[in-house]
């Protein structure tokens, strides 16, 4: 049987982490931030470290072993946060959000190769070997081999400020009938969040509003060290995260599930064609006379909760027209609550960290 490691991290391992944190310094605010990785690499010449939380063991009836599994070991932080990692000797493995570890909360993270070093940092205090791109080849018959390391998770997020909480609910809410793909959107019922495509093995996605998140989380010892400015901060701006998974199918068929062929160009642009905000907020400045006048008329009738009353055929070419546009989707109901004729314009902006936050915690 292997012998485990530690459940908990090293006081000393947190130490040495902090210390070498003291001298980072972000060189330019990331457009994407990255919430979460799991990455993978084997070793074939072996003898590394091993590491773990144990082993779990499979029999038939006959009580004859089948296989054995080992677990990840949790790496337990100063502030309660949680990251896991797993050697065998020749196989290591990471899974979490390096952007939370030794950090109170993780409203604004860190670019994909500042994750990647970060992880690589983590490895290293534990005597492992950094995740590294390999080898690439290329056959005759124009395909590719890769060596390195595998990823088979990133989720991708950034922040929106829409200048008070009012405003961000009334985006969420807005969002909710929006697709991306064939995801349509959905929204909780405490009306905090919109899911796309929840529970996908492909991809997902979610808005949600930030300071109700870390309201909740505060309620466990995970997220119980978040400062309350923070949270304020988040609630007054009105901080608005939009994030989507990429999961092991989605970086396989689009062929990014090697560490070489992954890059901070190619995240953006996989975050920008997903981004449902993005898109209100190119909507917000657009002009109607672009549109038919049947097709203004079908979009205000929509938007006002009133019956479209068209036929089979002109349904779809409105709506067809209108997504081309770039405007809601007519297909999806539209719930409209009674409200003050007067009308407020949301304004959407790209929120980064302020300084303060970031000589605070980084």
């Amino acid at each position: 049987m292997l012998e485990s490691s530690s459940k908990v991290v090293s006081f000393e391992t947190a130490r040495q982490w902090r210390e070498q944190s003291k001298v980072f310094e972000l060189e330019t605010e990331p457009f994407v931030y990255i919430d979460w990785v799991t990455i993978s690499q084997v070793h074939l010449e072996g003898g590394l470290p091993l590491v773990n939380d144990g082993h779990k063991t499979d029999t038939d009836r006959d009580g004859v072993l089948e296989c054995i599994v080992t677990k990840r070991q949790e790496l337990l932080g100063s502030y309660d946060d949680k990251m896991y990692l797993r050697s065998d000797g020749n196989r290591v493995e990471f899974h979490g959000n390096i952007a939370r570890y030794e950090r109170p909360d993780n409203v604004f993270g860190y670019g994909w190769n500042e994750t990647i070093r970060r992880v690589n940092r983590l490895l290293n205090l534990h005597n492992l070997p950094p995740f590294t791109c390999g080898d690439v080849q290329r056959f005759a018959d124009k395909s590719w081999s890769y060596t390195g390391a595998r990823v088979s998770r990133i989720d991708i997020t950034r922040n929106y400020s829409c200048g008070n909480e009012q405003d961000a609910r009334q985006l969420i809410l807005k969002l909710g009938s929006f697709h991306v793909g064939r995801q349509k959107g959905s929204v909780t019922p405490d009306g905090g969040t919109v899911l796309f495509g929840y529970g996908s093995k492909y991809a997902s996605g979610k808005c949600y509003l930030k300071h109700v998140e870390l309201q909740d989380n505060r309620k466990k010892k995970s997220g119980s060290h978040v400062g309350q400015d923070v949270i304020d901060f988040c609630r007054d701006a009105g901080v608005v995260r939009e994030e989507f998974t990429l999961k092991s199918r989605y970086l396989t068929q689009k062929q990014r599930c090697w560490l070489a062929q992954i890059d901070t160009q190619w995240l953006e642009a996989v975050f920008l064609d997903r981004s449902q905000v993005r898109n209100l907020m190119d909507i917000s400045y657009r002009d109607t006379t672009a549109l038919s006048a049947a097709a203004r008329g079908t979009l205000a009738r929509y938007e006002n909760g009133e019956p479209l009353n068209l036929k089979k055929t002109a349904f779809y070419r409105h709506r067809r027209e209108l997504l081309v546009a770039g405007y809601a989707d007519i297909g999806v109901s539209k719930n409209v609550v009674a409200i003050s004729p007067s009308v407020k314009v949301v304004e959407v902006q790209r929120m980064v960290a302020p300084d303060w936050y970031r000589r605070k915690y980084g």
